[in-house]
């Protein structure tokens, strides 16, 4: 592990943040936000390609902050990764983007996952990309 992971996030309304059902650990929706990091706005008007990529990769960071605050990433490989980019109409490159995620994943973990990668118009706070998974226990 490169760095210390951050602080993970707290549910900001009527959900969970983790769920573990049989084999299987589902995360919910994570957003680029730290008491350190805030990465607000659209891409690539608001938040450069660049830091829309860093942006994913603290969402992973997170993401893996709430696995280990719930027990431990060992054992654990990625199943699918749901990215959404809050993205200008016409913006193409979302993919980019979500990279940051998948590439700071294979930082921990040896197998690859699918993955999706979605434009939106809007994000909750106004985030440029938000992202969900789901693990499986090996």
């Amino acid at each position: 592990m490169s760095k210390d992971l951050p602080i993970a996030p707290e549910a900001i309304g009527n959900y969970v943040t983790y769920k573990k059902i049989g084999n299987y650990v589902y995360t919910s929706g994570h957003v680029p936000i730290t008491e350190q990091k805030k990465f607000i706005g659209k891409i690539p008007s608001e938040v450069s390609i660049d830091d829309g990529y860093k942006a994913a990769e603290l969402c992973a960071e997170l993401t893996l902050a709430t696995i280990k605050k719930h027990g431990s990433i060992e054992n654990l490989q990625p199943v699918n990764v749901i990215g959404f980019v809050n993205a200008n109409e016409g913006f193409t490159d979302h993919a980019n983007v979500l990279n940051g995620f998948t590439d700071k994943l294979s930082e921990f973990f040896s197998e690859k996952s699918t993955r999706s990668a979605v434009g939106v118009a809007s994000l909750p706070l106004n985030v440029c990309v938000e992202v969900q998974c789901i693990f499986v226990h090996e």
